[in-house]
């Protein structure tokens, strides 16, 4: 190898250098632990600086219309600095202070990922202690507003993220790098994206060539190139570079970039460099649907883990504003809160999965609410009071083994229950109330044998019509007349096909309002919602429920239950409200909860009648 070409640099002390273009110029950022960061030109003169604070570590994102962004920590002053790096008004590029924040340790890495039309950043600290944050635009100065936590151990020496695929690598010496979802409503997914002993045991310095489609490495013993597409395959490029241990790689200009630790000088290596791979495909996530954002959430349940599952909306018809949404939480109880979210009543019933209601005429109650109970196997019942209050009405034991689903349906003033059993099949019940509420009736009526596992259902009483999903094939519509005469046999109206409904099937129900009705169903298997005709046998669109950063509510991932009214219930939900479970509760973490979709956001982007 040739010796390098050599750019010497006056008092930066440079950990990290990336490449940049402003305008026709090409550029070199550098970390600075004297002078903060630093502007070089390509033959290495000074263009800009801060001139204060200590950097080790940094992260540049393109903004577009030539503007950069850069997060920085500050050792001097304990804070994660955001700037802007710009042109000014003759053209010569400037640092522009964005706002900052303080963090309790000092920070190993950071990271931008570009997901949607956001700036998200990824921070790092010395104990391997990860925070994403949602990056918030603002006049003033601009917000971090933390998305979730991540967890690593100790040892991490650099990210970065490629956004093609949505993924965040981390270097983790001595255990390796890991690969794992930058999206916090996926699974992380984590795995190793390189091995420990390919580069030996110190190593760091990511950056990643998005425009070739490589992940560069550097090490103490040199210089690794990978292919982002491919997790442990065999380095692209590999090369000691003669006594230079760099920590900082990059390639700018046709040339491979390198750095020293606390270094005064940036190297450049004239050496063949690895072929762009063939294509880089968008990562499945990435496929496009129509997104909305969620208008309020409820408060998050008590109970930690998979906890929220199911909800119902009771809509007060005495003022619409007033209504109410129960919501289960499975290892506890029964929750009602109201229309902003604010938890109002908390019934401790034991194990209650999922729950669905009906208006009443009845001189104590305005409607009944029921639920599948697993702490004792049975339907658990509630009366709604006019006012939105929620009673207990006690317990009726049913031979199951594991009650799972359940809905309600009505027929000539009758309700009955519909359960399924998570180790069999779907029961019929009928729930007779009588002069007394407490001495409720729960009578069997019918079963329905099942081929594969069934949580979510609805009934349409109007037209005598059951829907239930079959987790990992579809949906089925069952006339209820004809099963209960022992006549009708479900017919599979939707199926499972990797695109349109991803397993598992969870959530259904019913928007009912006259021609513009629909069967909203949970296709949890790709975080999306599917919308059907009434009779469940045409498509008619699917969509996402996206981060609302101006309300600071995250998106919505892992629906297990769902429900939807077409009343209108305020300003907030002219056309109705659609409630869905959240599995994934961020910015910040924290339990699950239910999140609030107004219906007219969604009729908007599927453009619906």
């Amino acid at each position: 190898m040739k010796d390098p070409q050599t750019l010497l640099l006056q008092d930066v002390a440079s950990s990290q250098l990336a490449p940049l273009s402003l305008g026709e110029a090409n550029y070199l950022l550098l970390a600075s632990e004297t002078r903060g960061l630093v502007l070089i030109g390509e033959d290495g003169s000074e263009i800009a600086a801060l001139d204060g604070g200590s950097v080790e570590r940094f992260a540049l994102q393109a903004r577009g219309g030539g503007h950069w962004l850069v997060a920085a920590y500050d050792e001097d002053s304990g804070k994660i600095q955001l700037r802007g790096l710009e042109p000014d008004a003759q053209g010569r590029p400037r640092f522009q202070f964005l706002g900052d924040m303080a963090v309790d340790a000092p920070q190993a890495a950071l990271c931008f990922s570009r997901q949607k039309d956001r700036i998200h950043l990824f921070a790092i600290d010395e104990s391997g202690l990860g925070r994403e944050y949602l990056l918030l635009p603002r006049a003033s100065s601009w917000g971090f507003s933390e998305v979730r936590p991540l967890y690593f151990g100790e040892q991490v020496s650099s990210c970065a993220v490629d956004n093609a695929r949505g993924k965040l690598l981390v270097a983790q010496p001595p255990l390796g790098i890991w690969r794992l979802n930058a999206d916090a409503e996926r699974d992380e997914a984590r795995e190793v994206f390189v091995a420990p002993d390919r580069q030996g045991t110190d190593f760091g310095g990511l950056w990643v060539d998005a425009a070739a489609g490589h992940l560069w490495v550097a090490a103490e013993s040199g210089v690794w190139a990978y292919d982002l597409r491919r997790p442990l395959s065999e380095p692209l490029f590999s090369r000691s570079l003669d006594g230079v241990a760099p920590v900082s790689v990059a390639v700018a200009g046709g040339k491979l970039l390198a750095q020293e630790e606390e270094s005064n000088a940036v190297l450049r290596f004239a050496v063949p460099l690895p072929e762009p791979v063939a294509e880089i495909q968008a990562f499945r996530g990435a496929v496009s649907m129509p997104h909305v954002a969620a208008r309020a959430q409820t408060a998050p349940v008590a109970s930690g883990g998979d906890a929220a599952d199911d909800p119902a909306i009771w809509v007060n018809p005495r003022n619409t504003e007033e209504s109410r949404i129960l919501g289960t939480d499975k290892k506890r109880g029964l929750n009602v809160y109201d229309l902003n979210g604010k938890l109002l009543q908390a019934l401790p019933v034991g194990r209650v999965n999922n729950v669905d209601l009906r208006p009443l005429d009845h001189a104590r109650f305005a409607a009944l609410a029921a639920a599948s109970n697993r702490t004792t196997p049975g339907v658990s019942l509630f009366g709604i009071t006019a006012d939105g209050e929620v009673e207990s009405l006690g317990l009726r034991e049913m031979d199951l083994a594991d009650p799972y689903g359940l809905c309600l349906s009505r027929k000539d003033g009758g309700l009955y229950v519909w359960m399924s059993d998570k180790q069999g099949d779907l029961h019929l019940a009928e729930i007779r109330l009588g002069e007394n509420p407490l001495q409720w009736q729960l009578l069997p009526r019918a079963r329905l044998p099942l081929a594969g596992l069934v949580e979510g259902c609805v009934a349409d009483d109007e037209r005598g019509q059951l829907f239930y999903a079959e987790e990992d094939r579809g949906i089925w519509r069952l006339d209820i007349d004809a099963f209960v005469a022992g006549e009708g046999q479900p017919q599979l109206v939707a199926r499972v096909d990797g695109d349109k409904l991803v397993d598992d099937i969870e959530g259904m129900a019913l928007y009912l309002n006259g021609d513009s009705s629909y069967l909203v169903v949970s296709s949890q298997g790709n975080n999306s919602y599917a919308l059907f005709s009434r009779d469940g046998s045409e498509f008619v669109g699917r969509f996402r429920v996206d981060i609302n950063p101006e309300l600071g509510i995250d998106g919505v991932s892992e629906t297990d239950g769902l429900e939807v009214t077409s009343a209108a219930l305020g300003a907030d939900y002219p056309q109705g409200v659609l409630v869905v479970q959240d599995g994934r509760n961020r910015l910040p973490s924290a339990a699950q909860n239910f999140k609030l979709i107004s219906w007219t956001e969604i009729a908007d982007a599927l453009a619906l009648q």
